[in-house]
């Protein structure tokens, strides 16, 4: 057993206690500060790291914002493009139309032309083979202004299909 006298643990407990004042003077303040140091970093890095994080919230927050306007820009774009290209495909279709029926107008004038030019030339040749016919036929009996009333006669009865 360890036996202890009382000056002995008095000395001890003197040299405790003046190591105790010694490391409280000497060696706790530098690590005291040291450990208000780290903690006083730490607070800053977290204060800054959460001013960090907000802005990079904000700036999210922003981007996202402009991507949905340029998006919208985009789909309007699209829209007047498309509404654009069918105008202008209604207005080609109208002008073709429009331009159709025109051709088809003056065919049919064209053809109404040719077809009196044909219908005319054809009276006329009737008009030479009766006149050929009626003339040998009746030669001896009518003079030349008969025969010509007698072709008219014969040409307006006869019905040329329209």
């Amino acid at each position: 057993m360890i036996s202890l006298s009382w000056p002995q643990l008095l000395i001890e407990l003197i040299s405790v206690l003046l190591l105790f004042a010694f490391l409280r003077a000497k060696a706790f303040p530098p690590i005291v500060k040291a450990m208000r140091d780290r903690q006083e970093r730490i607070r800053s890095d977290l204060e800054t790291a959460e001013a960090r994080r907000k802005e990079a919230e904000a700036m999210k927050a922003a981007l996202e914002a402009e991507v949905r306007s340029v998006r919208e820009r985009a789909d309007q774009v699209l829209a007047r493009a498309k509404k654009d290209a069918e105008d202008q495909a209604r207005a080609i279709l109208e002008e073709a139309q429009r331009e159709s029926k025109r051709i088809l107008a003056e065919a049919e004038v064209e053809i109404r032309r040719q077809r009196e030019e044909v219908l005319s030339s054809l009276r006329a040749q009737i008009v030479e083979i009766s006149l050929s016919v009626a003339e040998k036929i009746l030669r001896e009996r009518l003079d030349s202004q008969a025969d010509r009333r007698l072709v008219d006669e014969f040409v307006e009865r006869i019905e040329v299909p329209q």
